[in-house]
């Protein structure tokens, strides 16, 4: 074990014990911890395979910046395991080395392939014989990746939530410098939100001990109003929309002004076996032992070329570590630090670096030595036991996010990267992403980036004079040594690193420089450098450092790559988000819930199919009274001086005179005469009609109308009214007798007459009741606002309790409905369906005078007898066919099929409705279905199974 004694700001609770799994073997950490963190602390060093080589890699950054530690978790692969926080019963597995992490049989490639795959192996070795790709592409795919997706998921649908923010100022990062911003955008008057991708605020400011003024700063902006927003990294720049992800939930923010504060990025240094595990950022070593209590090792060497490399030289001292300090600067800079250094007792070389790690699979020894400009060891050196080679190559700011909004960047040689230099309209840089790397200015710049945000939006401006001359007088940032492309001791041997991801060494960008490759984004492709998992963060700069040392450029000239989001790695499930389906529910919706439904979707509502018991649903509708929620009904409201001119030419029926008060079935047609929709229509008075629809139906219906009105210029408007009106349909025998107690309205057969309209309250609730039966007994459809829906129906459920009335839903529904032989348009219907197939020849008035739609062609149609008519049928076998089951002719031959068919409980049989040929659609008529297999005789009916004369639903 290698865990310290309690460290000031830790971030693990030693209290909660956690254990977890690492390749089926017991492991275990504290709260806090990450998977590396829990691991190192056991003993482990590797902790991956590299993606070309195989070579044994260790942990490098220890914040979830790198890929040296990418494990396979649940089934999910490329987790990064130094950001990922263990819990209990966690089972993680190593990737991309076969048969185990620390024997992987494909190292074979390191040891004795390296001269048969130079970079761009792939584009030369395979090309010829052509025949041969496909083998050749087998074995490569075999071969490559990081991971491997599970062969079988049972769970694939991914549940993330999409939130969207607007608000004025967006700060991306939750260090000093954005802590700061945030909360002095905030104080003058900013709406402000604030996110950070680690999980704890602070940054670099929090892992160097001052957690106890992130403390202070993250208090302030709470209280100033800022929201934040932890473990939730900023993706990238899309015109204005910046994606957030925060565990379950993709904020899309869009925000007046920017503020990007994302710090700076420690560099690596390249020499032979750099890729060594014990090869870590000094950054990374402290963050283990700040953080996580974690001794990184026993004896460092730490290789420098900036202060930051001499401050965590002496934070890993105090954790007990014996440090040697290789620094490249002549005179380590010539600051405190250096001093503190020496005074420490700590061995100091100046002008030096280290050359070579060596060690079988892990440091052992690092070789130090002075160097010339392009990183020749000047003489033998020396040569020094450790199990740690902390280093910190200077640091490039995380730019990317600003590149991507517009920013531009150019090369400075005194801090030896790249900095900011132009920046877009509505954008602002804090921090170590502005090239302030002391403390102090880091906090100081970003109060002034906030306060010119709100400036922006039009608040006053207050102090950002006083700061920015209080900026201007702070000490210079220290010097910083150029690195050399690679550092060398002159030895053959070994592997010099540029990229980690890829398996990119010093020797593949000079190949292909030579080959022609010698620009970054060139070089980039055919590389492959800066396209891994970590995506450029510790390849860029060295990249491009190569590449001018091979080319003579200067590294202004080399440039960047261009910076795409996203900026961090997110699955692919967060970007799709959770599969939606557009859902409407009713406004009595939650009774429905209450009462224990059946809840499946009807086009795109969510509707009661059944509250448990269809079959007893449906006989209290017949033996007494039901109450069933028909909200999900169209109602289109059509008024106007040309309203009933307008449906005289949308129905094929006549509709202009319907008498106020008074309803009508009709059905739309399209211009080949084919059913398009149904439903009633309801004149309320000389200019207003009140029409309904089916479910699925009024979206078209109110386009098809709305299209034509426009098309033919009557003084007319279309409203719709289906959110706003809630419908329920009270039926049954003692249907009359519950509305009776519930309004003053004359209910009496004669008063109240079938196809009748009134308008009355309803328990109070001003409603409009239809005298229709679409359930085929006396029935009410009521229509009330939705805001009143619950009332109105807890009122009449309560009403009809008395005599024994149940709620019902959509099955009973369909066989109470089918014992009519009324027709659900869309199910006993097609596209091809007329209103002379579906038995509605009287519908059709080809003696209007107006057009209508499809006129012409249900004028063809009805001089010419219909190939299938749709009709009843019963089994008197009793069987029942599937929906969809196949209608045979004379001949044996397919010709028709069934559209419904149930169980009538009332009837004591199997009843349904099928399309059949022409000469088979008379009563009495024998058909033969076909049905997986079975073949049922069925007799064919073309009246109402139940109450053929309507006696039921006019009493």
């Amino acid at each position: 074990m290698s865990r310290l004694a309690q460290q000031p700001g830790e971030r693990i609770d030693r209290s909660q014990p956690v254990s977890f799994t690492f390749d089926g073997k017991p492991a275990a950490g504290f709260a806090g911890d990450t998977i590396v963190s829990a691991l190192y602390a056991g003993g482990r060093r590797v902790f991956s395979r590299s993606f070309k080589y195989h070579r044994p890699r260790g942990e490098l950054c220890g914040c979830g910046q790198c890929a040296n530690s990418l494990f396979q978790i649940e089934g999910a692969p490329g987790i990064r395991g130094c950001s990922e926080p263990i819990r209990e019963g966690l089972r993680v597995v190593h990737q991309n080395a076969w048969p185990s992490l620390d024997f992987d049989v494909m190292r074979a490639t390191d040891r004795v392939g390296g001269p048969f795959t130079p970079v761009g192996f792939y584009y030369k070795t395979f090309i010829r014989p052509r025949r041969l790709w496909p083998v050749y592409e087998k074995v490569l795919r075999s071969a490559a990746g990081l991971g491997r997706l599970p062969r079988r998921q049972d769970e694939r649908e991914w549940e993330t939530e999409y939130r969207r923010r607007r608000c004025d100022v967006l700060v991306i990062g939750g260090g000093a410098a954005g802590l700061a911003a945030a909360t002095r955008a905030a104080e003058l008057g900013a709406d402000v939100v604030l996110c950070d991708e680690d999980a704890v605020l602070g940054g670099l400011l929090g892992i160097e001990g001052g957690h106890e003024r992130v403390r202070e700063l993250e208090g302030r902006a709470r209280d100033a109003g800022v929201e934040i927003l932890s473990g939730a990294p900023a993706l990238g720049f899309f015109d204005g929309l910046v994606p957030v992800w925060q565990g379950s939930t993709l904020h899309q923010v869009r925000a007046d002004q920017h503020v990007v504060a994302t710090g700076a990025i420690q560099q690596p240094l390249v020499f032979a076996d750099n890729d060594l595990p014990g090869v870590m950022l000094s950054g990374g070593a402290r963050r283990l032992a700040a953080a996580y209590a974690v001794k990184p090792g026993e004896r460092a060497v730490v290789a420098t070329v900036d202060d930051r490399g001499l401050d965590d030289a002496l934070a890993l001292s105090a954790v007990g570590l014996d440090v040697v300090v290789a620094d490249l600067r002549p005179d380590a800079g010539g600051g405190e630090l250096a001093g503190r250094i020496r005074a420490a007792g700590i061995t100091l070389l100046t002008g030096h670096t280290v050359v070579r790690a060596q060690g079988r699979d892990r440091v052992e020894r690092a070789v130090v030595a002075k160097v010339d400009a392009r990183g020749r060891a000047l003489g033998d050196g020396s040569t020094h036991d450790c199990d740690l080679i902390a280093v910190s190559g200077g640091s490039a700011g995380a730019l990317s996010l600003l590149l991507q909004a517009g920013g531009r960047a150019i090369y400075r040689p005194e801090i030896a990267g790249f900095a900011v230099t132009e920046l877009p309209a509505g954008l602002h840089a804090a921090g170590a992403a502005a090239g302030h790397d002391r403390a102090e200015a880091v906090e100081v710049s970003g109060a002034i980036a906030g306060a010119e945000a709100a400036a922006a939006l039009g608040r006053s401006p207050n102090g950002v004079a006083d700061a920015r001359e209080r900026l201007a007088q702070l000490p210079a940032a220290a010097p910083v040594a150029t690195p050399p492309a690679q550092a060398s001791d002159g030895g053959r041997r070994g592997k010099a690193f540029v990229d980690l991801d890829e398996d990119v060494t010093v020797k593949d960008i000079k190949r292909a420089t030579l080959e022609g490759y010698d620009s970054l984004e060139l070089s980039k492709r055919y590389t492959t450098v800066t396209m891994g998992p970590s995506q450029g963060r510790f390849s860029q700069l060295p990249a491009a450092r190569v590449l001018a040392a091979e080319t003579g450029l200067d590294l202004g000239t080399v440039g960047l790559t261009t910076a795409r989001p996203p900026w961090s790695t997110v699955p692919m499930g967060v970007l799709a988000g959770r599969p939606l389906e557009a859902a409407k529910r009713s406004a009595v919706h939650r009774r429905h819930e209450e009462l224990g439904a059946t809840v499946r979707w009807a086009g795109d509502w969510r509707r009661a199919y059944d509250y448990g018991d269809p079959v007893g649903e449906s006989v209290a509708v017949q033996a007494a009274a039901g109450i069933i929620d028909v909200s999900t009904l169209g109602k289109l409201l059509v008024r106007g001086p040309d309203a009933g001119e307008l449906l005289d030419r949308l129905y094929p029926n006549r509709m202009s005179n319907l008498a106020p008060d008074r309803i009508r079935y009709g059905v739309t047609t399209s211009e080949a005469g084919r059913i398009t929709d149904d439903g009633t229509v309801c004149r309320i008075d000389d200019e207003t009609f009140y029409v309904t629809t089916t479910s699925a139906g009024v979206a078209g219906v109110e386009q098809s109308f709305t299209w034509w009105l426009e098309t033919w210029g009557l003084n007319a408007h279309i409203t719709d009214l289906t959110q706003g009106v809630a419908a329920m349909n009270l039926a049954g025998p003692q249907a009359r007798g519950v509305l009776t107690g519930l309004t003053d309205l004359d209910c009496s057969a004669e008063a109240f007459k079938y196809l009748d309209a009134r308008h009355a309250e309803i328990a109070g609730v001003p409603c409009m009741l239809l005298r229709i039966g679409f359930v085929g007994e006396l029935g009410y459809e009521i229509h009330c606002p939705s805001v009143n829906a619950e009332h109105v129906w807890d009122a009449i459920v309560r009403a009809g309790s008395k005599v024994g009335l149940r709620p019902f839903g959509l099955e009973p529904q369909r066989v109470l409905r089918l014992q009519k032989l009324h027709v659900i348009v869309g199910q006993d219907t097609d596209s091809e369906m007329t209103p002379y197939g579906a038995g509605m020849d009287w519908i059709v008035k080809l003696d209007k005078q107006q057009d209508f739609i499809g006129r012409w062609a249900l004028e063809h149609t009805a001089a010419h007898e219909p190939s299938v008519r749709l009709v009843g049928f019963t089994t008197p076998g009793g069987e029942l066919p599937t929906e969809g089951a196949v209608v045979l002719g004379t001949d044996g031959a397919p010709e028709g099929q069934v559209t419904s068919a149930r169980r009538s409980p009332r009837l004591g049989q199997v009843i349904g409705l099928a399309t059949v040929p022409a000469a088979l659609a008379g009563d009495g008529a024998q058909i033969w279905i076909s049905d997986a297999g079975r073949r049922i005789a069925a007799t064919v009916t073309t009246k109402p199974f139940y109450d053929p004369e309507g006696e039921v639903l006019r009493s």
